[in-house]
């Protein structure tokens, strides 16, 4: 295999799930469901490895490249062995008059813009959830419900949700205390839990801040909006074992869809996670789940699989080539 059908190829397969795996989620999505903390996982990892993949292509052009250098004499002799030696094509592949040292920067953005998006989702939800904390302490009270730690907010709407723990916990409503029976309480209460001791806000945290410059890409875009679904089904399913399926499905059904606390506006969406949901119900007493879901859900981790073995296979020579001293 040439350098030049290697790029055409990584592109087709980065394009074809780009705008195909939107579809390919949602068909797969029932039998995610089962696995619903593996599946959060398994899509942010995916996600990356996209765009892992995407910024390979620059490596890969780079052994194509032999335009005039825009490096000092001496660094540019250095970077022409380095590649002639990580090469695995040699003198096959397609020159093009372009200096190596500009597809090579690629994957240097593609690492920049990560971090940088990641640093700035901490900061901004470190800064919008001190202020609602601040604010929920000085209008809440701190109880302690059925065994569980929880401020109750005098509020007449249904509100359950969570907030990582300095910053709240598990935020319930006066209207929702007034509302749910004992055993249902106990349900919201470990859904809740549930999303904190398995580091929920953590996952969404670290998801939306890598992909935040790359979120305009539909298959990102997906992975964005559906990972919090299956936050949502993993704290279900610890709730069910917890207390059982009646108490849980009956909770969700009279929370429905809560709108969020009017005091919370400035918290973006995914840094409270809610405890409703009706349409999780039927993950919950076990609907039928159409039979190429499975297939589909395997499809796409193979997709992800094909995607570190092509990663590992681009920059490993480059790896090796550095270490040996070109």
């Amino acid at each position: 295999m040439t350098a030049t059908l290697l790029t055409l190829l990584l592109s087709s397969v980065l394009l074809a799930a780009a705008f195909g795996g939107p579809w390919l989620l949602r068909r797969a999505a029932p039998a995610l469901a089962i696995i619903p903390r593996i599946a959060a996982s398994a899509l942010t990892v995916t996600a990356l490895l996209w765009i892992a993949a995407l910024v390979a292509l620059g490596p890969v052009v780079a052994w194509m490249s032999s335009g005039p250098a825009w490096l000092p004499r001496q660094a540019a002799e250095v970077c022409g062995r380095c590649l002639s030696a990580a090469s695995p094509f040699g003198d096959s592949a397609l020159s093009l008059g372009i200096p190596a040292v500009v597809p090579l920067a690629l994957p240097a953005v593609g690492v920049v813009a990560v971090l940088a998006g990641l640093v700035r989702e901490l900061v901004v939800l470190r800064r919008s959830q001190a202020a609602f904390g601040s604010e929920l302490r000085a209008g809440s009270d701190q109880i302690t419900l059925l065994g569980s730690q929880a401020r109750i907010t005098p509020d007449a709407a249904l509100h359950a949700f969570s907030l990582p723990h300095e910053h709240g916990g598990i935020v319930l409503s006066r209207g929702t205390l007034s509302t749910l029976s004992p055993a249902e309480l106990s349900a919201v209460l470990a859904h809740e839990q549930a999303h904190l001791e398995q580091r929920h806000h953590l996952i969404m945290a670290i998801l939306n801040g890598t992909t935040r410059y790359f979120r305009w890409i539909p298959f990102v875009r997906a992975v964005r909006e559906s990972v919090p679904h299956y936050l949502e089904i993993a704290a279900d399913q610890a709730a069910q074992q917890a207390t059982g399926t009646t108490a849980l499905a009956s909770a969700l059904l009279k929370l429905g869809q809560p709108e969020a606390p009017t005091s919370a506006a400035g918290i973006p969406a995914h840094a409270m996670l809610h405890a409703a949901g009706s349409e999780r119900i039927r993950h919950l007493v076990g609907a039928p789940r159409p039979p190429a879901s499975a297939a589909l859900a395997a499809a796409a981790g193979a997709y992800a699989f094909m995607l570190a073995a092509v990663i590992a296979a681009v920059n490993l020579p480059y790896v090796v080539a550095v270490v040996s001293g070109c």
